[in-house]
């Protein structure tokens, strides 16, 4: 019942039957609305290559918008839609659903997992926002989502778990679900003091396991002294600089094949190839500035 195929064909059911008989339509950029943006992670640099993209080929992929008495509100496709704005679009070409708000923010998870786009974080906030704003219990969660109810129990954990803190950080690529994961072994109370250290020192996720291991081991009147001068990790630390030299090359070699796609233009291509080609290459774009993202937290 819950196999990944399954959960895919009923997302693309769920995702289908809310679409109006449209391909797609004109819509004013400022007749918009962002209230589920709140759901996503926001990376400036992935938002920095979409408008880098949009500049060069235009917007080549309809947006997707929710219509309810309010107007459209943005379901899928904030960073499009922020790239538009700062580039002096007046219009977006977009697909238009209808339904109830639930149906919406169940078709984030639906429309991204498609393509792999979407965090655990993301995940966890539309399900949170699902229990605590539309009232659903975890059961009717799973039963929109076609999931087990446990994959809506840990993800809703998850995020309760964490501080509103350590959530923002998430948010803006500050630091990452491993991390976060961690934190959230710690009473919230205690979760900002420990990601201040993790910043500073630029813990991995190894690294923050090792200091909340220490922080929950040792008695209450240690922990400040722990949290400022993490020395058992820091030591640790030295003995696997051959490992972090390798992460530098490597995050090096990320940035020239970056460099490498951006030199692609529709110039080089046929119409034909260029509407299956830029999409793929504005994809990888995207991974590799996530992939550089998590080397520099490495």
């Amino acid at each position: 019942m819950f196999s990944r195929g399954n959960r895919q064909a009923a997302g693309e059911r769920l995702y289908s039957n809310a679409m109006e008989a449209v391909s797609s339509i004109t819509i004013p950029v400022n007749d918009i609305g962002e209230q589920y943006a709140e759901l996503r992670i926001i990376r400036p640099s992935a938002e920095k290559v979409m408008e880098q993209s949009m500049q060069r080929y235009g917007q080549l992929t309809p947006v997707v918008v929710g219509k309810d008495n309010k107007g459209y509100e943005m379901v899928d496709g904030f960073k499009r839609l922020r790239a538009g704005r700062k580039l002096g679009y007046k219009d977006l070409q977009a697909r238009v659903m209808s339904g109830s708000e639930r149906v919406m923010k169940a078709s984030i998870i639906h429309l991204n997992f498609r393509v792999h786009t979407i965090a655990d974080l993301e995940t966890a906030l539309v399900i949170q926002s699902l229990y605590r704003k539309n009232g659903l219990s975890q059961v009717e969660i799973a039963a929109l989502l076609d999931r087990h109810k446990s994959f809506v129990c840990r993800r809703l954990q998850l995020v309760e778990k964490l501080s509103g803190d350590v959530i923002e950080h998430l948010k803006v690529g500050l630091i990452n679900i491993t991390i976060a994961r961690q934190l959230a072994r710690l009473p919230a109370g205690n979760q900002s003091q420990a990601l201040y250290t993790i910043l500073k020192y630029r813990f991995t996720g190894i690294e923050t396991a090792r200091l909340v291991g220490l922080l929950l081991q040792n008695p209450s009147w240690n922990i400040e002294n722990i949290l400022n001068f993490p020395e058992p990790i820091l030591n640790e630390r030295q003995e696997s600089r051959p490992r972090r030299d390798w992460c530098d090359n490597f995050h090096n070699r990320l940035m020239k094949m970056d460099v490498y796609l951006s030199a692609v233009s529709p110039g080089h291509l046929n119409t034909c190839d260029a509407g299956r080609v830029l999409p793929v290459i504005e994809h990888l774009q995207s991974a590799l500035t996530a992939i550089r993202e998590h080397l520099m937290r490495w």
